[in-house]
């Protein structure tokens, strides 16, 4: 994985992208979480003042319809086989 930066000079990295990976995932939950909101901040190309507001709404939403049980969470691991599958057809 490159990354360049401004005038597209390629920026060393020091770590990979597996080994990133892998370090992110020994961090507590919490921090995980923090960590993928950090990132996804950082990379939203959008520039839409009213999405970000739009989807705290919607999180709030699904939060609450967890929290009243007319909504279930799935295991991780079963989404992402789901995912795989339909990517594979």
């Amino acid at each position: 994985m490159d990354k360049r930066g401004a005038g597209g000079n390629l920026i060393p990295m020091s770590r990979n992208f597996t080994q990133v990976v892998e370090e992110a995932l020994r961090l507590p939950q919490e921090e995980q979480l923090r960590l993928a909101r950090t990132l996804l901040e950082n990379t939203e190309a959008s520039g839409d003042p009213g999405a970000e507001a739009a989807w705290e709404e919607e999180i709030e939403r699904r939060i609450r319809l967890v929290d009243s049980g007319l909504a279930k969470g799935r295991p991780l691991a079963d989404v992402l086989r789901d995912i795989d599958r339909q990517l594979r057809k």
